[in-house]
């Protein structure tokens, strides 16, 4: 079954619950399952999270909350500056529903929320700033021209780029968990200090420069991705890669595309287990063929086969539209061996 949690709270992580339902849903606002089980009667939710590199600029995450009460629309502009968590994809309930592919896709900070009625539907609308949530201390976020965070990167003659941009994260966002995985070719022979507002102007910096260090035809730069629990993660692909995970037919929605060259489109059912820079296998074998299957063989294989990496991710969720790709991943893949079998 197709599950969601989406968690709002205060900076000091106490839960904020929705009206009437306090201590009912465990330790989420809104939620699909609770004890084990599907709740029947959940709130219908709209989702759209993407999940892409910080040098790219890109919209916010946006979640829409249907049957909400007069109370919670009167009082939306409250949760405003709030922390956000939302969790999704599928739980157990049906054959083919795999829950270990669910899991957390993104949190951060409400940028605004504001609710509407027209008619007897009633809405509240989240629009969400993905980065390390707000505490007592801070206002969360990674920086924006109107509230601009202070990030320093200190760049000692000879120091690894990793190390400077590993201390530049945790000072500017302290307690939200970094890992680097980068080249140690990535050296500057005088020192250097850089001072941005935003997470963004971070991202194009420490980009630009890898490739002004290292131009092998292949490399393909300094990315600075947020994880989906507040955190950063900072690679350029020269770390060895984990085992790449399997796509499998069954969770694929309709087949993969090309989008631009060398780059490919993959619909997969929702899931959380995908990150930027994950490596992914899409299945090489056919379905198999029953007696009652009359399909064409061009039907029972995928029209692209073997290794990918994931370049970016968006999230597409309608719980209660019925459509199978309603409730979805849509991954920007890209291939591992350009100019061979893939």
């Amino acid at each position: 079954m197709r599950f969601y949690s989406i968690r709002i709270s205060n900076a000091d992580g106490s839960l904020i619950s929705a009206p009437g339902f306090q201590g009912l849903l465990g330790n989420q606002t809104y939620g699909s399952y609770v004890n084990g089980q599907t709740l029947p009667g959940a709130w219908n939710v709209e989702l759209e999270i993407p999940v892409i590199d910080a040098a790219t600029s890109q919209g916010f995450a946006t979640a829409r909350v249907w049957g909400v009460s007069p109370q919670e629309i009167s009082q939306a502009n409250d949760l405003n500056g709030k922390n956000i968590a939302i969790f999704g994809g599928m739980q157990k309930g049906l054959p083919l529903a795999n829950p270990a592919q669910s899991g957390q896709m993104t949190s951060g900070t409400i940028f605004q929320a504001f609710g509407n009625s027209v008619g007897t539907s009633r809405t509240l609308d989240l629009v969400i700033m993905p980065g390390p949530g707000a505490t007592s201390s801070n206002s969360g976020g990674t920086g924006t021209l109107k509230n601009p965070k202070n990030i320093v990167l200190n760049w000692p003659a000879g120091q690894p780029l990793g190390t400077a941009i590993q201390n530049a994260l945790a000072t500017a966002f302290p307690g939200a968990q970094v890992t680097v995985n980068l080249s140690a070719n990535l050296v500057r022979s005088n020192n250097e200090q850089h001072r941005v507002q935003t997470l963004e102007q971070l991202a194009q910096f420490a980009r630009e420069t890898s490739f002004d260090i290292i131009k092998t035809p292949n490399y393909s730069g300094v990315s600075i991705v947020l994880t989906p629990n507040g955190g950063f993660s900072v690679f350029d692909g020269t770390a060895t890669q984990p085992t790449a995970k399997q796509i499998n037919f069954q969770d694929l929605i309709g087949q993969p595309t090309w989008i631009n060259a060398p780059n490919i489109s993959v619909k997969t059912v929702m899931r959380a287990d995908l990150a930027i820079s994950t490596p992914i296998t899409l299945p090489q074998t056919k379905i198999q063929n029953t007696s009652a299957a009359v399909s064409s063989q061009v039907n029972q294989t995928t029209s692209f086969q073997g290794g990918f990496t994931v370049v970016s991710l968006t999230h597409y969720g309608n719980y209660r539209q019925a459509s199978d790709d309603a409730w979805c991943t849509v991954i920007e893949a890209a291939p591992n061996n350009i100019g061979g079998n893939t």
